[in-house]
Order: C-alpha cells, then sequence, then structure tokens
C-alpha cells in the first residue's frame, strides 16, 4: 500500500488533479526545468522509498509518514513556500504527533495551517492506526504545542507567513512519527539499534540534498539531535554556512517553560530576525 501512495505522490501535482504517473527525467536541462519546490519534493519521495525498505524498529511498531498519506497538504505547503532559494532554513526532527501528522507541514498545528497559512485539503491515513493516535487532519482538536510555540513567535516577528517564507523555510529532517505499542510518541533520538543509525544516515543524505537546494547562508536546527547530525554533515564543516542550535519548544525538554523568551533572545543575538522580516 505504501509502494502505491509513494508512486501517486510522483504524479498528483496538483490539488483534484487524477492520479497520472510522471517519467523519469534524466537529462540535466529537463531536470533544471521543474520548478524548485518540486525538485525539493522528489528529494523527499526518494527518502521515503529508501526508508520503506528498512526494517521497522522493534520498540516502534506503529510508524506514520505524513508526507505520504497527507501529500495533499504537504505538496501545497511545499509549492506556496518554496518559491525560491533561502537565507534561513530551520530544520526540526520529525512530525508531532498532533502536528505535522496530521497536517503533513513541519510543526503544523492545525491553527497555523488553517488560519495562518490558509491552506486546506483531505488527510488520508497510514496504514496501521494505534488507537490512541488517531489522524483526524484538519479536524484535529488537539494543537501541537511545539508548533504553536515556534510558528506564533516566527509569525510575530515576521508579521506574516508572506514576509517570512521570502527568505525562510521550515523543515523535518525525519519524515517519520514512531509510536511504541502503548502509543506513546518515540523520537528519532529515542529510537535503539542499528535502525537509529540506518535512519539517521539516508536522512541526513536527504537533508544535504535539499540544502544544496534551498542553499542557505544559516541553518537553525531546532534541537540537539538535529545539530549533531548535521556537525557531522559538510555544512558542519563548512565556513560559508552557520549551523546554528536552537533548543527545541516542545513541553518535554528540560527547563523549557519559557521557550519562546529563549528563542527570541537567540534570534537577535544571531541577527536572524532580518531574515524573518525579508529585510536581509
Amino acid at each position: 500500500m505504501l509502494k502505491r501512495k509513494l508512486n501517486q505522490q510522483k504524479g498528483n501535482l496538483e490539488i483534484g488533479e487524477p492520479t497520472k504517473t510522471i517519467p523519469r527525467q534524466d537529462s540535466t536541462s529537463e531536470f533544471f526545468d521543474k520548478p524548485l519546490w518540486l525538485k525539493f519534493y522528489e528529494t523527499e519521495v526518494g527518502l521515503n522509498e529508501a526508508l520503506e525498505k528498512l526494517p521497522p524498529p522493534e520498540r516502534a511498531p506503529f510508524i506514520y509518514n505524513p508526507i505520504v498519506y497527507a501529500s495533499q497538504l504537504h505538496r501545497d505547503y511545499l509549492r506556496r513556500y518554496i518559491d525560491g532559494t533561502k537565507k534561513l532554513v530551520f530544520v526540526g526532527m520529525n512530525p508531532g504527533p498532533n502536528g505535522m501528522a496530521q497536517t503533513g507541514i513541519p510543526f503544523g498545528n492545525v491553527r497555523t495551517v488553517k488560519v495562518l497559512m490558509q491552506l486546506a485539503g483531505s488527510v488520508d491515513q497510514p496504514p496501521v492506526v494505534h488507537p490512541k493516535r488517531p489522524v483526524t487532519g484538519l479536524d484535529c482538536r488537539i494543537e501541537e504545542p511545539s508548533g504553536v510555540r515556534l510558528w506564533e513567535l516566527f509569525l510575530r516577528l515576521a508579521g506574516n507567513m508572506q514576509t517570512f517564507s521570502q527568505q525562510c523555510f521550515v523543515h523535518n529532517f525525519c519524515p517519520l512519527a514512531f509510536f511504541g505499542a502503548d502509543g506513546k510518541n518515540i523520537t528519532p533520538s529515542e529510537i535503539r539499534g542499528t535502525y537509529k543509525k540506518q535512519l539517521g544516515d539516508l536522512c541526513l543524505q536527504t537533508l544535504e540534498e535539499q540544502l544544496k537546494l534551498l542553499q542557505p547562508e544559516v541553518i537553525v536546527a531546532v534541537g540537539e539531535y538535529v545539530h549533531s547530525a548535521l556537525k557531522r554533515s559538510g555544512y558542519g564543516k563548512s565556513s560559508s554556512v552557520s549551523v546554528l542550535r536552537l533548543p527545541h519548544p516542545s513541553p518535554r525538554s528540560a527547563n523549557n517553560t519559557n521557550w519562546p523568551e529563549k528563542a527570541q533572545a537567540f534570534l537577535e543575538e544571531h541577527n536572524l530576525i532580518r531574515f524573518m522580516r525579508n529585510e536581509a
């Protein structure tokens, strides 16, 4: 079923279009004729195909991939907000249960997606759903705390999504959400065994491809997990691209009650608000 969905991802590029297959384009000239958002999306599809081949981790029998089952909303997000290269890219860890796992959009709490991004659309279901982790898409009534904190701060500082997206973009390192047999949310940093390394290597390889497309001057890792991964990459050794670490907005993180204040201070310290306001 997932393979069928992945094939549909490559073909369904517009809302409401019937499924159609786009042949792989091998020539360099044809590749560069594609819009930037589509090149970016194709790296995600390739990552999904690679991740599907991995044997699942033992402690996380429920794996959700919202890029597949919420592909309409996800593609609309890319199409609208990757209209050119970006000077500042924020990279989170993976989908939150009530954020991207519902909407297909990084840190995408429902209010931000519906009201501030003005996106709408249907969301399908993962192949196997844990009863404690239902997927209701934009009808979800539980807000993702991390998404509320992050997007409300960013848009308060920028003014609106149109201004913010001129030079900035928000993305996730890993497209998968993991849940234990009891429904507990398991982050990539909490996974153990061979799968953890395989997952990290594949996601990092794809992120490097994506960053080459976006060409940022500054990369902000949201949380230590992504920051550590980027430090292992070529970007961690680059003198031309700054790699910074912003504490993750999750309430699960220790001493994180005043995250918006700390995050704003971080953005001011590193002179990043100018990018968010399209003033750089």
